[in-house]
């Protein structure tokens, strides 16, 4: 028989009454269904970073531009005119250059005579009224000879009646020619108003206006310079709204806690002062780099120096973006 530990040679409970075998298999069994019971359950904080009055602010954060654009030349030439230079203001459609346009100009003068002239021949019915009263000139040739024929037998040949309506077929069919060429000649003056507006369009593509409302940044080519299409006359960026990019941490905030969200974003200026302005969050990634991050940018309206045409925030200052979490989420952007 085996030695039994000394705890359970002696026992305080009557169980070895039983037999020191069967007291021992009881406690055994015992041991092992108290080590197999699940360990108790601790509940664990999660931290979600919403917290009284917190909310994220991002340090370091990048301004860069909405919007900019490259106004390119849109056919070949020689630049007649380049009326803007860096650092002038522009709106949307403001005249920026002109290139050599002669060449169009004469082609519309020509397609709008042609275009005339075949308006003028489209409206004129002359030639349906001609066939119309040969019509009636041999109809009234060939019911005469019919009444004649009726009246004596044989007093106009057979020959001569079929020549007769003939005639009066030919002339039935001549209003129909008439009437067929008048709406081709309709057909031919629209063709010429096309031509018109080609000519019309190629002057346009010729004048060069900006696309959007902001500053000239760059000016590329020179007056006299001989253009392809596609190559740039001028960089225009926007700045009266810009774009703030920066780090949300995917760990303490979740996109839905940040989207759509109005921001306060601090820039400090080489004076020493700090101006604020005011935007929202426009677009949160779906993507977190390895760094735990996702990234997020907000725009925000920007503003002139005092008694300047100057403007304060600029693309490429480093900001402090503050989003106000625990505000109501703002209606989604539309474009």
């Amino acid at each position: 028989m085996p030695i039994l530990p000394r705890s359970i040679r002696r026992p305080r409970v009557g169980l070895w009454a039983l037999g020191p075998v069967v007291a021992a298999t009881i406690l055994c069994l015992t041991a092992t269904l108290l080590s197999a019971q699940p360990a108790a359950v601790v509940p664990q904080r999660v931290d979600t970073g919403v917290k009284s009055g917190a909310d994220p602010v991002l340090e370091h954060c990048l301004v860069s531009l909405v919007e900019e654009a490259k106004v390119p030349a849109r056919e070949a030439g020689v630049l007649m005119e380049l009326l803007v230079r860096e650092g002038d203001s522009v709106s949307r459609g403001d005249l920026i250059a002109r290139m050599d346009d002669s060449q169009p100009q004469f082609e519309k003068r020509k397609a709008s005579a042609e275009h005339e002239q075949a308006l003028a021949k489209a409206d004129s019915d002359v030639d349906v009224r001609f066939a119309v009263a040969s019509e009636l000139v041999a109809a009234a040739e060939f019911e005469k000879a019919q009444a004649a024929n009726d009246k004596l037998p044989g007093s106009v040949t057979r020959v001569e009646l079929d020549r007769l309506e003939l005639t009066e077929r030919k002339s039935e069919l001549q209003i129909e020619q008439a009437e067929l060429e008048r709406r081709m000649t309709s057909l031919a003056a629209d063709a010429k108003e096309v031509e018109v507006d080609a000519a019309d369009s190629a002057i346009q593509r010729r004048t060069i206006t900006a696309p959007l409302d902001g500053v000239v940044v760059q000016v590329f080519p020179h007056r006299g310079e001989w253009m392809q299409p596609g190559d740039p006359l001028a960089r225009v960026i926007r700045t009266d709204r810009l774009r703030v990019e920066g780090y949300v941490d995917s760990t303490r905030w979740n996109p839905d806690m940040v989207r759509d969200r109005p921001v306060t974003v601090s820039v400090r200026f080489a004076d020493s002062r700090t101006e604020s302005f005011q935007g929202r969050i426009v677009f949160t990634s779906p993507l977190v780099d390895s760094g735990g991050d996702y990234r997020v940018w907000a725009e925000v309206e920007n503003r002139r120096v005092p008694d300047s045409t100057q403007w304060l925030l600029r693309a490429g200052q480093s900001a402090t973006m503050e989003i106000h979490a625990s505000q109501p989420q703002l209606a989604p952007v539309t474009k």
